[in-house]
């Protein structure tokens, strides 16, 4: 992945299928996909709960999720207002009665960052209804 990039992955199960559009394009994620860095993504799916992973970002990079129907994130700062969310620099969430959106900030996963360093595991958040 080029610097800026990420990826969002998990495993889920096969037979509930979770949706990601931006920009009026939708793909059917299948546990892994390719995100980049500074951008905002939809994200569908009839789960109850649905695990957030990304890795190979820069520190301070971020990616926005909206997520319909979902009420609840199990890391993060609340804030007031989708204004604020967009401002924040640190992993954080906000909610109204439509949705709940998470914006996702990296430490500095990034891999080959010294000699003899590994990747970090990257930043993780789990959403629930």
């Amino acid at each position: 992945i080029a610097p800026g990039g990420g990826r969002i992955r998990g495993t889920f199960p096969p037979s509930i299928p979770i949706m990601v559009s931006r920009n009026g394009k939708e793909f059917v994620s299948n546990g892994e996909r390719n995100v980049r860095a500074g951008t905002q993504y939809k994200v569908t799916t009839a789960r109850d709960t649905l695990d957030i992973r990304l890795n190979e970002l820069d520190k301070g990079s971020w990616v926005m999720f909206e997520l319909p129907g979902f009420t609840e994130a199990a890391s993060g700062k609340e804030l007031d207002s989708l204004d604020a969310l967009q401002m924040a620099e640190t992993t954080s969430y906000f909610k109204n009665d439509e949705a709940l959106w998470v914006k996702v900030v990296s430490s500095g996963d990034i891999p080959g960052r010294g000699q003899g360093q590994p990747p970090g595991q990257g930043e993780s958040l789990t959403v629930s209804r």
